[in-house]
Parts: structure tokens; C-alpha cells; sequence
């Protein structure tokens, strides 16, 4: 009996305990106590992508009118930056994310035991039977060495950087949402947010006729300006600056030097061509830029076009020559019947009277004769001249074959007729609902006096129809005229004789 009261007095003393537990530690803090099985592992220690926000430009400094600029330029970064695939961390910067990724370890580490020691600490007051309670301590024991083990590890392991990460544009970029550049105080913050590692601020204005771009690059690991660049050009060098751009940015985003490609063609005067934009004639200048393989293409009238594609290699110039191959040259005579002194156009450019003696690549042209007659000058119809050794003759009838009725006379004649056709239509419209008006009226009221103006108004909209019907019919006359002349005044080909 003595032993049934004693035990009876232990459970008491018991419940007292738990009572003034629960009452001096807060339910949340006992709510997050737990078993073992709850400790989570930890997670990966580094992202292996870097995330990259372009902020929208800073146009207001620019007149209304000039502000869509920015959105160009906008565009480019974007474009510019999707073609930087990796980037190669200087030592510096593995150091600084090896230490900012450290700390953050040893306090989840730190975090993970201080709860697990807690949980340890307040299990007595869970209200466990006996053997439950030992059963939970000896699980969150092993937990708590197994921490230990890993805060220890931790403490002496620093994290792996990886030097070589993939960069990634922000996905608000991909659904066209471009924020305003926050204040320099509010980057760190921003970023952390928004889980953003570098951040594109820029700025367009304008000084004396002249752009100027301002921007940097925030890298919010350090909370630094890693890079800052102002380029001043005119509105027409625009594009001229890209280039240089793209150069900068790639070597600053991806930590390797960029490349650089040079295109020499022969003869002096080739267009060149690079990814479809036009880059300049004969040799162009040192284009530096990303890596990549480029598009070339050289054209010249009297030769045969070429195109290639052109490595650009990190911190390499390549130069790329060539040579065209000249088109076949055909020798021509072009001489008047009567040997006449006439001026002769090609392709719209005078290249002398006749006689006239002229080689030509193999081809198509435009010949069109000017003759001229004290103040007044004749021109002939275009000829297509097929591009062959010989002779070609040339009569009168070809300066005067445009004769008196010309394709321009015969639209301008339709244009007329037509413009009439739309005065005189609306004008009849008009007159036959006033017509209406005052025969209605006066069938609804009798009143005599309305006979003379419902008749007045009656043979004035008949006129009026008959006049658009003639001015219809005048539009339809001219049309197929100015149809005719300008299928008869349609070029014919020519051909030089042997």
C-alpha cells in the first residue's frame, strides 16, 4: 500500500512539472521540437547557373520623339547577353561566393543543431509515456551527433565553387517585363529578391546633337559595380557602336577576352556584307565582338558574288580575304542610223553619246535615250539592252517611240476622270434626296406651292445621275487607255548585232 501512495505522489510532482513547462516556454517554440525523422538534409551548396536582369533604359532626359531609341538599345542588350552562353569567375569572385556560401552553411549547420539540441531539451515536457521518451531521446542523441558531425564538417570544409557557370537572362525578360533601375541602396536588396546575381542599369541622353549611354554592371554577391562604360555617338553611328557593345559586355559577363574579324576583297570597291548588314567596302575595320561564327557576303556588279561564313574566336583575329572572279566583259557599240549626237543612260547613269563603245558584264540593262532639241529634251521609252558582243543601231523612231500620248499623260487623265466621278456622286445622291423630301411632302400635305421646287429639284437630280453616269463612264475609258499605253509603252529588248 506504501508503494501505490508513493507512485500516486510521483505522477503528481509530474504533472506539476509538465504544467509549468508549457507555461514557460512558448507552444510554438514545443510545436517545432521533434524526432530525428524531421531534421531535413541539407541542400546543394551552389546554383550552377547565374542570373542576369536588364532594367529598363533611362530615357528621360531624351526629347518625346527620340525616346523609342531606348527601346532599341533595350533590344540589343538582350540580344547581346542571349548570345553569352558561360561565364568564367575570376579568383577574386570564387572567393567572394565561396565565403558568402560558407557562412550561409554554418548557420543552417549551426540553425539545424541548435534545434535539434532544443528539441532534445523540452522532449521531457511532450508528455511521453516512460518508454516513448527514451525511444525520442535516443533518436534525436544520434541526430544531434550526426549534426555535430556536419557542423564540425562544415566549420572545416569551405564549399567548391564552381569556376564555369551557365548565365541565364531573368525569366521577366522572356515575358517582356522590364523594371526600372532601383536606387543604388535598394540593388542588394532587389536582387536578393528577385534571385538576381548581375544587374544591367543604363541611361540614354542627349548633349549638343550628340547620344550618350551610360551603363554598369552590378554584381550583388559583393554588392559592387563590377564594370561602368559611357559611349557619346551621333543618332546615325548607332549602329556603329553595337559592335563595340557587344564586345565590352561579353567580356565582362563571361570573363574570357573576346574575338576579332577583319575582311580584305578584291577589287577595292566590293560591298561587303556581315550577317546581312553592310560593313563597308574593299577592307573593313577590326570588328571585335562575342564569339561566333559570322556570315560574309562580297558583292560587285562586274563580278561574281561570293559568300562564306568566318570564325570569331576568343582573343584571335581572323582575317578573312578574297578575290572575286570577274564577270565575262561584253563589248558593245551603240551608233545612231544618222549619226546623230545623242546622250545614252545605263542603269540610269550617263555613260556618253553616240557613237558610244561600252563593256558590260554579262546581264540586263537599262538603256533609255535623251535627245535634245534646243530647251526641250526628248526622252526615249526604256529598253532592256541584253549584254552581247556587237552593234547595236538606233533610229529616231526609238527616241520618239513614247509619241504624243505618254503613260504618265494617260494615268493623270484617269486620275481626273475618276476624282470627278466622286464630286459628282455624292453631289447626285444629294439631289434625289431632296427630291424625295419635297415629293413626300407634298403627298402628305397637298400643298400646291411644292410642285414647282419637287420639279425643279426632280430634273436637277436626273441631270445629276447623268452627269456621274458619263463621268463613270469616262473613269472606265481612261482606265483601260492608261492599261493600254502602259502596256505599249512596256519595255522591248534590244540586242547588239554581230
Amino acid at each position: 500500500m506504501h508503494g501505490i501512495i508513493h507512485s500516486s505522489s510521483l505522477h503528481k510532482i509530474s504533472f506539476t512539472v509538465i504544467l509549468w513547462g508549457m507555461l514557460l516556454f512558448p507552444l510554438h517554440s514545443v510545436s517545432g521540437l521533434g524526432s530525428a525523422e524531421q531534421i531535413k538534409p541539407e541542400p546543394q551548396a551552389e546554383k550552377q547557373n547565374a542570373v542576369i536582369y536588364v532594367c529598363d533604359i533611362d530615357v528621360s532626359q531624351l526629347p518625346s520623339e527620340q525616346k523609342i531609341a531606348g527601346r532599341r538599345l533595350r533590344n540589343e542588350f538582350l540580344h547581346i547577353l542571349g548570345q553569352i552562353q558561360r561565364r568564367k569567375r575570376s579568383s577574386e569572385e570564387i572567393l567572394l561566393y565561396r565565403d558568402s556560401l560558407w557562412e550561409e552553411l554554418k548557420a543552417r549547420a549551426a540553425k539545424s543543431l541548435t534545434e535539434a539540441r532544443n528539441s532534445r531539451d523540452t522532449l521531457f515536457f511532450k508528455g511521453y509515456s516512460e518508454n516513448t521518451y527514451k525511444k525520442e531521446l535516443i533518436k534525436i542523441e544520434a541526430s544531434i551527433r550526426d549534426l555535430e558531425k556536419n557542423y564540425t564538417a562544415v566549420q572545416n570544409n569551405p564549399p567548391n565553387i564552381a569556376e564555369r557557370v551557365q548565365l541565364s537572362l531573368h525569366k521577366d525578360m522572356a515575358d517582356g517585363n522590364f523594371k526600372n533601375a532601383p536606387a543604388a541602396e535598394e540593388r542588394k536588396k532587389f536582387c536578393t529578391e528577385q534571385g538576381i546575381d548581375f544587374l544591367l542599369v543604363s541611361s540614354l541622353r542627349e548633349l549638343y546633337s550628340r547620344w550618350i549611354l551610360t551603363y554598369s554592371l552590378y554584381r550583388a554577391v559583393d554588392d559592387t559595380v563590377i564594370y561602368t562604360d559611357t559611349f557619346a555617338f551621333s543618332p546615325e553611328e548607332l549602329g556603329s557602336i553595337l559592335s563595340l557593345l557587344a564586345s565590352s559586355l561579353y567580356e565582362t559577363l563571361s570573363g574570357e577576352p573576346a574575338g576579332a574579324i577583319q575582311i580584305i576583297a578584291k577589287p577595292e570597291n566590293s560591298e561587303i556584307a556581315i550577317n546581312e548588314k553592310i560593313m563597308g567596302k574593299g577592307n573593313t575595320s577590326v570588328i571585335e565582338g562575342p564569339p561566333e561564327v559570322l556570315s560574309v557576303q562580297i558583292t560587285h556588279p562586274a563580278y561574281f558574288p561570293a559568300e562564306f561564313t568566318i570564325a570569331r574566336r576568343s582573343n584571335e583575329l581572323s582575317i578573312g580575304s578574297i578575290a572575286l572572279t570577274p564577270m565575262a566583259q561584253h563589248a558593245l557599240r551603240l551608233e545612231m542610223q544618222n549619226k546623230e549626237n545623242l546622250s545614252l543612260y545605263v542603269n540610269g547613269l550617263y555613260r556618253g553619246n553616240t557613237p558610244l563603245d561600252i563593256s558590260l558584264p554579262a546581264g540586263n540593262y537599262v538603256l533609255q535615250i535623251v535627245k535634245n532639241e534646243g530647251e526641250t529634251e526628248i526622252q526615249s521609252k526604256p529598253f532592256v539592252l541584253e549584254s552581247k558582243d556587237g552593234l547595236v543601231s538606233l533610229s529616231e523612231n526609238d527616241v520618239q517611240s513614247r509619241g504624243k500620248q505618254t503613260v504618265e499623260q494617260a494615268r493623270k487623265g484617269f486620275y481626273g476622270a475618276f476624282g470627278r466621278f466622286w464630286l459628282a456622286l455624292p453631289a447626285a445622291f444629294l439631289l434625289s434626296g431632296i427630291t424625295d423630301t419635297y415629293i413626300n411632302a407634298y403627298n402628305l400635305s397637298g400643298n400646291r406651292d411644292l410642285i414647282n421646287p419637287a420639279t425643279t429639284f426632280y430634273y436637277s437630280s436626273q441631270g445629276a445621275w447623268v452627269v456621274t453616269g458619263i463621268f463613270l463612264i469616262e473613269s472606265l475609258f481612261r482606265l483601260g487607255f492608261y492599261v493600254y499605253s502602259a502596256s505599249n509603252g512596256a519595255s522591248t529588248v534590244i540586242e547588239p548585232k554581230q
